[in-house]
């Protein structure tokens, strides 16, 4: 199986790849290496169309990736199922982007604008699917349980860049402050500024990095 990069939620380990004709064994037979090949070129499809902001029916990835319908029903259970491989595949990509060198190291201004630029980045790259996720696939409970765990992923590198502030806090500011730069730096509020109010990324990266330098001082 596929072992996810660093920070990947681990529960989608367990939803990695569908057995497809016996695509679990030695990839280098031609037939399997073949099927691997029209399953990521399936996934890879549907990454296009929502990418272009285009309608992600079972019936119009089909068309679109040129796989037959047999092929398809093969490779996944269902539109839900590839749904939550893409969400997968896409939170698997991110993940790379996502981590902080030498995080709580340098000064303040610095690490502030090295956190804000890492979670705007990877924001950008996964702001359709995250829609996505919320809108289509919110009563899949491995698509909750797997935001929950982003956001705790977000939780924990936030507190690791911003240690020796959180430090000096009395245990109830800490965990106020900490939940404060979770909703602030968070996909919904990055969704609001973006796509309802049109805010250009340099003006979210302004916004954030001022708030955030806002609530450390406070502390």
């Amino acid at each position: 199986m596929t072992q996810a990069k660093p920070g990947v939620p681990l529960l989608f380990e367990a939803h990695a790849t569908k057995s497809v004709s016996g695509t679990t064994r030695d990839a280098s037979d031609g037939r399997i290496a073949n099927r691997l090949r029209n399953r990521q070129h399936v996934i890879d499809t549907f990454i296009e169309m929502v990418n272009e902001g285009k309608e992600t029916t079972l019936d119009h990835v089909i068309d679109r990736s040129g796989v037959a319908r047999r092929s398809m029903y093969r490779y996944f259970d269902d539109l839900s199922d590839l749904s939550m491989q893409v969400f997968r595949h896409v939170a698997e990509d991110a993940a790379g982007d996502a981590l902080l060198d030498n995080p709580g190291v340098g000064p303040r201004p610095e690490r502030i604008s090295v956190f804000v630029s890492v979670r705007l980045r990877t924001l950008a790259k996964t702001h359709a699917f995250g829609l996505l996720a919320r809108r289509r696939l919110a009563n899949i409970d491995d698509v909750r349980n797997g935001l929950a765990v982003i956001t705790n992923i977000t939780r924990v590198q936030l507190v690791n860049q911003f240690e020796p502030e959180l430090a000096e806090m009395d245990p109830e500011r800490r965990e106020r402050v900490i939940d404060t730069m979770i909703l602030l730096t968070s996909f919904e509020s990055y969704d609001v500024l973006k796509r309802q109010l049109d805010r250009s990324a340099d003006v979210v990266e302004t916004t954030w990095s001022e708030s955030l330098t806002t609530i450390l001082n406070a502390g």
